[in-house]
């Protein structure tokens, strides 16, 4: 059987993006949050997920609550945590996540300005 790569896999196309996002664990089914919003810095981002950089590790599958604004709209969606790691010279972590929902204006606003930010 022939493996796939992950960028193979990819359904979105994924563009480095610097800017601060933020990040809480949701504590139960009912969307109620363990933490306030924890100020993040995000590594890249799709319109299928994101990546941030983090002084929290977070557990896999998870599931967090995350505000990313993109210049002047406000992006609130919720994600699930398919992989995390901790860098090896700082105490600081790397999450990916995957986008459980997200509003479809939501969507075609953010792949838009990813598209933007990819040309």
């Amino acid at each position: 059987m022939e493996k796939t790569s992950l960028s193979e896999r990819r359904q979105h196309p994924r563009t480095p993006l610097d800017l601060d996002i933020e990040v809480s664990q949701v504590l139960s089914d009912n969307g109620q949050s363990v933490e306030d919003g924890i100020r993040c810095k995000c590594r890249d981002i799709s319109g299928g997920g994101i990546s941030f950089y983090s002084m929290n590790s977070y557990p896999l599958h998870s599931v967090l609550r995350l505000h990313v604004l993109l210049e002047d709209i406000n992006i609130k969606v919720m994600g699930k945590v398919m992989w995390g790691k901790q860098l090896p010279t700082a105490p600081t972590f790397i999450t990916g996540v995957q986008f459980l929902n997200i509003y479809e204006h939501d969507f075609n606003v953010l792949c838009s300005y990813i598209m933007t930010k990819c040309l």
